[in-house]
């Protein structure tokens, strides 16, 4: 019954003194939002990154060569090949579906019309291992897993070459890998960047140049929109696929692949199908076993969720230091409230009020304020995420998790108790004569 009674004295107290309430509580109100806007924002990129990876499915394992600084540069061996390719194809059995890819920088023109995008070499299988979808016309076909593709060919024999393949595939059927088609998939902002609004995109001719090469390519499909991607290669929205053969043949003239991408049979099998992919390039390349790696989706999400902790940290610390400054705040106004009640603490104690009834009374005021100014923290932190979460979309999603209102509240409280201790202590010590003296 005490306890509710200083309760109503504190709310008394705080109607009463409307404005210095109000401003004392500021420094909890800014501290506890800006805790729960950075911890919305970070939980928010991760809540798209764990859909991403779930649309994906977690049996999905990645391989890529990437030697150690001290190593570049030496050697004979540059990377993958589509030999390694092949190899673990036949050999990892918890292996269902693999592809290679290559990747590079390209500029598409159409008309006067052009656009920076991430040019991307892969086999038809792409889908299968990627949480994308073909939103128009179709993908390019052919595994590619097949083909032959060693070595750099003479740029004139090629040239001659592919005219004839070409020839030869649209009469005997062949697929777009086989043929080196010159086609491509383009992802939803390459198609509104290059074309206009209503335009007829498929069969259409881009011009896309990746190095020193260029090439007009028929557009033979457009990528479902799938909005900013947080984590990983970046979206697809930005790229141009193309036929992994077309880009290494009439592109890259290479034989190396950037890596490779695969999905193990079934769930909870991604772990032994990246052990089963390392042997096999190990037992292939001994002398550069460490520099390959191998890893899956669950790995890569753990390893998110470690960053994204020390950001929440580091970022959530910054927040807690706003609800310090206002704790002190706090304390500086509730000495100053025992030095005007300093009468009325006399005439409390006169009548009976025990040192302890003194001290709860103002412990609960001091959390009284800092607990209406919690509140209204968490309100505007809810409120400016929800308008940061509205405005950036998909580009900065936000989620704000029960259990970050309840931190931001529940810290306010402990500030506000810690810092009412002592101008409570120094009430509970007031001697009542002193105290019905006091002017």
């Amino acid at each position: 019954m005490q306890l509710l009674e200083s309760f109503r004295v504190a709310l008394t107290a705080l109607v009463a003194n409307k404005l210095r309430s109000l401003l004392t509580m500021l420094g909890v109100i800014i501290g506890v939002g800006a805790v729960i806007i950075m911890i919305s924002i970070i939980q928010g990129a991760r809540q798209k990154v764990v859909k991403d990876f779930n649309e994906n499915g977690s049996n999905v394992v990645f391989a890529f060569y990437s030697p150690k600084r001290e190593k570049r540069n030496t050697g004979t061996f540059e990377g993958l090949t589509m030999d390694d390719v092949q190899a673990i194809e036949r050999r990892a059995t918890l292996i269902e579906t693999i592809v290679p890819r290559l990747e590079g920088s390209a500029k598409a023109l159409r008309g006067k019309k052009d656009f920076s995008a991430k040019a991307v070499g892969a086999t038809g299988d792409y889908l299968s291992v990627n949480s994308i979808k073909v939103d128009q016309g179709r993908f390019f076909s052919g595994s590619g897993l097949n083909l032959n593709l060693k070595g750099a060919l003479d740029a004139v024999a090629a040239q001659e070459a592919n005219k004839l393949r070409v020839a030869q595939g649209r009469m005997l059927g062949m697929d777009d890998q086989q043929s080196w088609a010159k086609v491509c998939v383009i992802g939803d902002k390459v198609k509104k960047k290059l074309f206009d609004e209503g335009e007829e995109v498929l069969g259409k001719v881009i011009t896309v140049t990746i190095g020193q090469a260029r090439l007009p390519l028929t557009v033979v499909g457009v990528l479902e929109y799938k909005g900013n991607n947080n984590f990983g290669d970046g979206s697809p929205d930005d790229q141009i696929l193309i036929p992994f053969s077309t880009m290494q043949k009439r592109f890259t003239g290479g034989k190396i692949v950037a890596m490779l991408s695969a999905r193990s049979r079934g769930e909870g099998t991604a772990e032994a199908a990246a052990d089963q992919i390392f042997a096999i390039l190990k037992a292939r390349h001994p002398a550069q076993a460490q520099d390959f790696i191998i890893d899956t989706q669950e790995g890569l999400l753990k390893r998110l969720d470690q960053v994204l902790m020390v950001f929440q940290i580091v970022l959530g610390g910054v927040g807690f230091l706003s609800l310090l400054v206002g704790g002190i705040g706090i304390m500086n106004i509730m000495l100053v409230s025992v030095t005007e009640r300093t009468k009325e603490i006399g005439i409390r104690k006169a009548v009976g009020a025990k040192r302890a009834d003194i001290l709860t009374q103002f412990v609960t005021e001091s959390m009284t304020v800092s607990g209406v100014g919690g509140l209204l923290g968490v309100a505007f932190g809810y409120g400016i995420s929800a308008l940061i979460g509205f405005a950036m979309k998909d580009r900065l999603p936000t989620f704000v998790p029960l259990w970050a209102a309840g931190l931001g509240f529940g810290f306010a409280v402990g500030v506000g108790m810690f810092f009412g201790i002592y101008p409570a202590v120094r009430a509970s010590k007031l001697d009542p004569i002193n105290a019905l003296r006091y002017e």
